[in-house]
């Protein structure tokens, strides 16, 4: 497809990232900052990139036999798995911070320690994981093919609920961990309350979903042309329900985090400030996974559930939050 093509769908993806940010920064009771706004899309968009070239980056550097996909259908290697996951978190967080050195490079003195000490954390999240599923794998259940035959990442198929199950916590892991980077980087020197940290999350995951909207509408696009039914029902869906699950997981992770900043900046307690993180972060990426699993299998219903109760839990956050 040409790059002129691509405007129109830039265009009609753009516009609901818009009202929604006008919505979470009416319930902020703040007009929306262009420029604060503007730095969230940016940022957000730049947590695909490490996502979507994952494969390329590793290629690049040679670490090929390090992709974490084929490990997840390996019982025993928990060496392999964690191996790859150490690559996998540290190629996300060093391709952010490389990032954020030509655009949010006045930020870096200040953030760089949280960003270190944020990487070293969610590290242990993804030992503890691979942990999980060296202890889970051996384990006969959940073996019943998926009906739909699953999921395919690179080639791998993804085809039982277990696997899938293993796939969309990675996924979950990766995508939350991106978009975490990205908020410390553009967004942690102009905190100083819990709301405005909720709501520079909410452009984070606006900036996120944008990017990978438009992927997703360009590939039905050349498929079935930009009028079709297909590219109306996924730009609907996508702009209305998986901007809001993005949305959701990014406000738990803000929340508790800046919440934990916050104490540990007054009073210092590394352990106190670790287990929060850990704890919320391996919330957010459960509830990212569930919604993904769910859409998966058929439950499509969980779509309202996750709507309705993010729309109403963020807007008690902006009233209760001092």
């Amino acid at each position: 497809m040409a790059i002129l093509s691509l405007i129109p769908i830039i265009i009609i993806t753009f516009l609901p990232i818009l009202i929604w940010g006008y919505i979470f920064s009416y319930l902020d009771n703040s007009p929306l900052g262009a420029r604060r706004f503007g730095i969230g899309i940016l940022a957000g968009s730049l947590s695909v990139i490490p996502i979507l070239f994952m494969q390329d980056i590793l290629a690049f550097v040679r670490f090929e036999s390090w992709n974490i996909f084929p490990f997840l259908t390996q019982g025993d290697n928990l060496l392999g798995l964690s191996g790859a996951i150490l690559v996998t978190i540290g190629t996300i967080a060093l391709c952010v911070f490389l990032f954020s050195l030509g655009i949010f490079s006045q930020n870096i003195g200040k953030i760089w320690k949280t960003f270190f000490v944020n990487t070293s954390i969610l590290m242990w999240l993804w030992m503890l994981f691979s942990i999980l599923h060296t202890f889970l794998f051996p384990l006969g259940v959940l073996e019943a093919p998926i009906a739909n035959g699953g999921v395919t990442m690179g080639g791998v198929v993804f085809g039982t609920l277990k696997l899938v199950f293993f796939y969309y916590i990675v996924i979950a892991l990766i995508e939350e961990s991106s978009k975490h980077f990205c908020v410390i980087t553009s967004s942690l020197p102009s905190v100083d309350s819990v709301k405005k940290w909720v709501l520079f999350s909410i452009f984070i995951a606006l900036g996120f979903g944008f990017i990978e909207n438009i992927l997703y509408l360009k590939n039905i696009s050349e498929q079935s042309g930009l009028l079709s039914s297909g590219v109306l029902t996924t730009w609907v869906f996508r702009s209305i329900f998986s901007l809001m699950t993005h949305i959701v997981c990014s406000v738990i992770v803000g929340l508790y985090f800046s919440r934990a900043f916050i104490t540990y900046n007054t009073s210092p307690r590394i352990l106190s400030y670790t287990k929060t993180l850990l704890f919320w972060f391996i919330f957010s990426m459960t509830i990212h996974a569930i919604f993904d699993i769910s859409l998966t299998i058929g439950f499509t219903g969980i779509v309202f559930i996750y709507f309705f109760g993010g729309y109403f839990g963020i807007t008690r956050i902006f009233y209760e939050e001092a």
